[in-house]
């Protein structure tokens, strides 16, 4: 299914709004370290790393993967559902029972 251009620019403002609200998480979790001793500080070295590969792997914007994307954006609790509207009906239906699905395992 693909995306028509409405859905292209509703993608990319929420593709943005779920890394922004990603950011914010990661900054939260970042002020929670405490780099008072050499170990620290290679602790969140080590923390930043593991961030960067995750938010790389994480924020793929081809549309031939988007959709899995923006599904993982909702289980993960960067959108919500009522976020979508900007997509056709079919795709709102389709992310709706595709994560009805993913909550059940």
């Amino acid at each position: 299914m693909g995306y028509t251009k409405s859905e292209k620019k509703a993608a990319k403002e929420l593709f943005e709004l779920a890394r922004q609200r990603d950011y914010k998480r990661l900054q939260t979790d970042i002020k929670q370290y405490e780099c008072d001793t050499p170990e620290s500080i290679w602790d969140l070295r080590y923390f930043l790393n593991k961030k960067a590969k995750e938010f790389d792997n994480k924020y793929d914007d081809r549309y031939s993967v988007l959709d899995a994307v923006f599904i993982g954006f909702i289980l993960e609790g960067l959108l919500q559902v009522h976020e979508l509207k900007g997509f056709s009906k079919e795709r709102q239906t389709y992310f709706r029972n595709t994560i009805q699905v993913m909550k059940r395992k």
